[in-house]
């Protein structure tokens, strides 16, 4: 998944409360529906154990995540 994409989530969460609260909540699955993201990498991206967004971009932009 290439950067830009990971920014766009990042993006959609930081301005929308109820799209955040989904992908921190439970309904993250559901969330990614909102992207075309690949089965793989909603299955890359179900992976991340966050509880803040902070945490969850965080995850996302390391080196070695798988997305």
């Amino acid at each position: 998944m290439s950067k830009h994409r990971i920014d766009e989530l990042v993006w959609l969460a930081l301005t929308d409360l109820d799209f955040r609260t989904r992908l921190l909540n439970g309904q993250r699955y559901e969330a990614l529906d909102a992207f075309s993201f690949t089965e793989a990498e909603k299955q890359a991206i179900m992976a991340v154990k966050a509880d803040t967004l902070e945490a969850f971009a965080g995850a996302l932009s390391q080196p070695n995540a798988r997305v």
